[in-house]
């Protein structure tokens, strides 16, 4: 997604790129196809109840949180801590994630062939543990 109007992108930050290299290919490549598409980049997703498509922030091409305007003007290696704590607001349901995508698959709708962002509802905040239990 993109961080602002410049065009910086998440994936272009010191640390994210060798994680998440593949997104970047793979949004590469979805944009030189001729197919309709649509590329969910939500933060972390978890397995908790869906809070309804109607409370969340919903983006397309963009972060879907207000990144603050001094950041806008940092280098990367001093943007990667802001964009860092932006990602609680954007660790949402996996229910919700699937809602979005299955609500708006009709073909020349306005997601088609954008990347769509999703957060919170404002002033919400989540976590994804490091660690989950095994049975």
């Amino acid at each position: 997604m993109d961080i602002d109007a410049s065009g910086r992108k998440g994936v272009d930050l010191p640390r994210v790129r060798s994680t998440y290299w593949p997104h970047l290919v793979n949004y590469q490549r979805l944009s030189r196809s001729g197919l309709e598409w649509r590329l969910l980049c939500p933060g972390p997703l978890v397995e908790e109840p869906a809070l309804g498509l109607n409370r969340l922030r919903i983006s397309l091409d963009s972060l879907p949180v207000q990144v603050p305007a001094v950041a806008r003007a940092l280098p990367g290696p001093l943007l990667l801590p802001v964009f860092a704590s932006l990602i609680p607001q954007m660790i949402v349901p996996y229910a919700d994630a699937a809602a979005l995508m299955l609500a708006n698959l009709d073909r020349g709708a306005s997601m088609a062939r954008r990347r769509i962002g999703l957060a919170l509802p404002v002033g919400m905040r989540s976590k994804k543990s490091r660690w989950t239990a095994k049975p």
